[in-house]
C-alpha cells in the first residue's frame, strides 16, 4: 500500500494517510477518516467537560447537588452516589433500532433519556467540587487527579499533599503554582522540576534545593540566577524579594520571564523511546503524533494514554488497553472498542457507547453496567446481536455515519465548557459555524456587592477575606479564597492571588508547549529536528545530544 493524501472535510487542509495507517484501519474494520487529525481531536475533546461546574438538582431525589451540567441541560442528571445505586435499570430505556432513521439521531434520543452522573469520580472524601477524580480527601476544584489530600486547583496530578495551583504534579508536598513537578517539596512558581525542595521561580531543576531564578541545574543548593551563593546571601535575597506582597510578586514574575528565555531547551521531552514522535513520551515504541503518554506500542494520535498497544485517536486517559480507535475519556483494560466515550473497566467489543462500565458486546448503548449483547440499551441474544449489528453498520454506511466519531451536536456541553476550548480555542461565532454548541455566561445571579481590594501584604489579610467575593483582575470572573488557601499563603509568605483559579491555570499552560510539532534546526549544531517549540519562539532549542552536553 502507498500513502495517500486526503482533504479534511472541516478545515479543507490536506492530510496524509500512510500505509501503516491503512493497515490499522483494516484491522479495526473502519473506513479511512474524513477529518484531519487535528479536527478529529477537537471533535473528541468537545465531549469532555472537566472544570465547568454548576448548582443543580438530582432528577431522582430532588436534592441539591454540584453538576457538570448546567441547570438548563436537557439531560437526566442523577447525583453521583444515586447513579451508582442498583435501584434503577438502564435497560428500561431500551429502544428498537429504526432502519428508516439515522443512527446518531436515535442514539441522541437514548442519550437524553438515560440518567447521567452529575460528576465523574469514585471514593472521594470531603471533596465535593471535583470531577474525573478518585480517592481524594479534603480537596477542592481538582480534576483528572487521584489520591491527593488537602489539594486545591489542580489538574493531571496524583498522590500529592497540600499543593495548590499545580498541573502534571506527582508525589509532592506543599507546592504552589508548579507543573511537571515530581517528588518535590516547598517549591513555588517553578516547572519541570524533580526531587527538589525550596525552589522559587526555577525551570528544569533536578535534585536541587534552595534556589531562585535558576534553570538547567542538578544537585545544587543556594543558587540565584544560576550563580552559587552562600546560605546567608540566599536568605537575604529571598527576604528582600518581598514575595509576600503584590509588588514583590509582580517583580519576581517579571525577573523570571526575562531570565528564563536565555536558557536552552531540549527539542522534545521524550525518554527511552524508539521510533516515536511526540512530546512528553516515556518508554514508547512506534508511537507517533502523541503527547503525555507512557509505555505505548503501535499507537498514533494519542494524549494521556498508558501501557496500551494498537490504538489510534485516543484522548484521556486509557490504561492497559488494546485495539481501540476514536476514544475519549475512557480507561482501564479496554479491548476492541471503537467510537466510545466515558467507558471504563474491562470493556470488550464496544462500538458507539457512552457512560458504560464493565460490559461486552454493546452497540449504541448508554449507561449500562455489566451487560452484553445490547443495542440501544435493548437486550438481545448472542445470535440476534451478531445478526443485527452488521445490518446497522451497513445502514450507517448508507447514511454516511459509519466511521465517524459522535457528531458535535451530540456533545452534552457547549464548546467553551470543554477542554476543546483550552487546546483549540474558538470564538462563539466560529464554534456555532462549525456546528458546536455554546454556553453563554449567565450573569443573572452574579455577585452584585461591593468591590473588594485585597491587602498588599498577605500578613495583613485576616480570615474575613474568605467571606468576601473577589473579582479576577484579568477575566472579571468572581472567585473566592478558601480558608485552607489563606493558611497556606500565610505559612509560606506568598501574596494572595489577584486572578481566578482558571486564569492561573491558563498562565501555567502558556508556559507549556502546545501539542504540535514543528521542523526546526538545532540551535547548537544545526541538525534537523522536530520540536514542540515553534520556530518563532525566543528560547534556544537544542537537539538532545547538544542539550545534554550543554546542560548536564
Amino acid at each position: 500500500m502507498a500513502s495517500i493524501t486526503k482533504q479534511c472535510a472541516v478545515s479543507g487542509k490536506g492530510f496524509v494517510i500512510t500505509d501503516e495507517d491503512q493497515a490499522f484501519y483494516k484491522k479495526v474494520e473502519v473506513p479511512e477518516p474524513t477529518l484531519c487529525p487535528e479536527e478529529r481531536r477537537r471533535r473528541r475533546l468537545a465531549i469532555r467537560n472537566e472544570t465547568s461546574l454548576y448548582s443543580g438538582t438530582c432528577a431522582k431525589t430532588g436534592k441539591s447537588m454540584i453538576s457538570m451540567y448546567s441547570p438548563d441541560s436537557p439531560y437526566t442528571i442523577y447525583d453521583r452516589d444515586e447513579w451508582w445505586k442498583n435501584d434503577w435499570d438502564p435497560l428500561e430505556y431500551g429502544q428498537e433500532f429504526d432502519f428508516s432513521r439515522p443512527f446518531f439521531e436515535q442514539f441522541e434520543e437514548l442519550q437524553l433519556k438515560v440518567p447521567r452522573m452529575a460528576l465523574v469520580g469514585l471514593h472521594n472524601e470531603n471533596s465535593t467540587f471535583i470531577s474525573y477524580s478518585a480517592h481524594n480527601k479534603d480537596s477542592y476544584l481538582i480534576y483528572t487527579a487521584d489520591y491527593n489530600e488537602k489539594c486545591y486547583y489542580m489538574r493531571f496530578s496524583d498522590r500529592n499533599y497540600s499543593c495548590l495551583d499545580a498541573d502534571f504534579t506527582y508525589d509532592s508536598r506543599f507546592c504552589l503554582n508548579v507543573f511537571h513537578a515530581i517528588n518535590c517539596e516547598t517549591c513555588f512558581y517553578s516547572y519541570k522540576i524533580k526531587g527538589s525542595s525550596g525552589l522559587y521561580f526555577c525551570y528544569n531543576m533536578q535534585s536541587c534545593h534552595d534556589c531562585m531564578f535558576s534553570a538547567n541545574l542538578q544537585n545544587q543548593q543556594y543558587v540565584i540566577f544560576n550563580k552559587k551563593v552562600s546560605k546567608e546571601e540566599y536568605e537575604k535575597m529571598k527576604a528582600n524579594m518581598g514575595l509576600d506582597t503584590q509588588a514583590g510578586m509582580g517583580k519576581a514574575k517579571k525577573y523570571f520571564e526575562e531570565h528564563i528565555q536565555k536558557f536552552p531547551r531540549k527539542n522534545l521531552e521524550n525518554m527511552r523511546c524508539e521510533d516515536s514522535t511526540g512530546d512528553y513520551l516515556e518508554g514508547c515504541k512506534d508511537t507517533h503524533e502523541s503527547f503525555n503518554c507512557e509505555g505505548l506500542r503501535d499507537v498514533k494520535f494519542a494524549t494521556h494514554l498508558h501501557q496500551t498497544t494498537d490504538a489510534y485517536d485516543w484522548d484521556f486517559i486509557g490504561y492497559k488497553c488494546q485495539l481501540c480507535y476514536e476514544m475519549c475519556s475512557s480507561c482501564y483494560n479496554l479491548r476492541n472498542c471503537r467510537f466510545c466515550m466515558n467507558i471504563w473497566e474491562g470493556a470488550d467489543n464496544l462500538t458507539y457507547t457512552d457512560l458504560c462500565i464493565d460490559n461486552k458486546d454493546l452497540f449504541g448503548c448508554v449507561g449500562l453496567r455489566k451487560k452484553e449483547y445490547c443495542i440501544l440499551n435493548k437486550q438481545y441474544t448472542k445470535e440476534q446481536y451478531e445478526e443485527l449489528v452488521p445490518k446497522i453498520i451497513e445502514h450507517m454506511k448508507s447514511t454516511g455515519e459509519w466511521g465517524e466519531f459522535f457528531p458535535v451536536s451530540i456533545s452534552p456541553y457547549g464548546y467553551n465548557e470543554t477542554v476543546a476550548q483550552e487546546y483549540f480555542p474558538l470564538t462563539k461565532e466560529e464554534a456555532l459555524t462549525r456546528g458546536y454548541k455554546w454556553k453563554d455566561k449567565d450573569d443573572s445571579a452574579a455577585y452584585q456587592g461591593p468591590e473588594v481590594t485585597l491587602p498588599e501584604a498577605v500578613a495583613d489579610a485576616d480570615e474575613s477575606v474568605c467571606d468576601k467575593v473577589l473579582q479576577c483582575a484579568e477575566s472579571s470572573d468572581f472567585y473566592k479564597i478558601i480558608p485552607q488557601e489563606l493558611k497556606f499563603y500565610k505559612r509560606f509568605g506568598i501574596a494572595l492571588p489577584r486572578i481566578a483559579p482558571m486564569e492561573r491555570h491558563g498562565e501555567r499552560m502558556k508556559l507549556r508547549n502546545p501539542r504540535k510539532l514543528w521542523d526546526r534546526t538545532c540551535g547548537k549544531c544545526a541538525a534537523s529536528i522536530k520540536s514542540s517549540y515553534a520556530p518563532e519562539r525566543p528560547e534556544p532549542v537544542y537537539c538532545e545530544d547538544c542539550y545534554l552536553k550543554e546542560v548536564f
